[in-house]
């Protein structure tokens, strides 16, 4: 019996050998319940081993909702992303075949992005030179409006002295009686027609 006292001793956990181990038997020891108790776990396992299993199948659908609507997003990226290269295919292809016909790119060359752009180039000093043109030519309008309308004035004085001139050589027919009809000149005049020789 001292055996299996000295065995109840080594499982009180910490008892020491005196002879209080009926007392400690009795109702001194834990019972299983206690070891589960969150307290007396210090490592947490059992309580992180909760955590997981509650939250985990949240967590997995969540990143499975948030990856879908992700890819979603990336389909429709991708998709308005082919739209635009459609979009942009037909712009050039427009492009290519606008200018497949033009008189300067050569017969059977492709048209090329160069010859395109030089000939714009020439286009653009054609157009220049052009202005240059206009403007000079505007100018040139502008001072042949103002001599035509000076010689114009100038027709319009000669006119006016011509008819002054015609007024005074060719006195009016009114004018001539009235000078007939004058007592002095009228008497003048016959005594020039009594001397001149019949």
């Amino acid at each position: 019996m001292a055996s299996h006292d000295h065995l109840d001793d080594e499982d009180d956990f910490g008892g020491d050998f005196s002879g209080g181990n009926v007392a400690r038997r009795s109702g001194n020891k834990r019972s299983f319940g206690d070891l589960d108790d969150d307290e007396d776990d210090i490592f947490g396992s059992k309580k992180a081993n909760l955590k997981v299993e509650e939250t985990a199948p949240g967590v997995a659908t969540g990143m499975i909702l948030s990856l879908r609507e992700s890819l979603k997003n990336c389909q429709d990226e991708l998709s308005r992303c082919q739209t635009k290269l459609e979009d942009a295919k037909s712009e050039i292809q427009k492009w290519h075949s606008s200018f497949q016909n033009e008189s300067f790119i050569p017969h059977g060359a492709t048209p090329e992005p160069k010859f395109v752009v030089n000939y714009l180039q020439t286009l653009r000093s054609s157009e220049e030179s052009l202005r240059e043109q206009l403007e000079k030519a505007k100018k040139k309008e502008a001072a042949f409006i103002v001599t035509f309308a000076k010689r114009e004035q100038e027709i319009a004085e000669l006119k006016s002295a011509v008819r002054d001139l015609r007024a005074q050589l060719k006195p009016p027919s009114m004018q001539a009686r009235r000078l007939l009809l004058d007592p002095a000149i009228h008497e003048e005049f016959t005594r020039l027609k009594c001397s001149m020789p019949s």
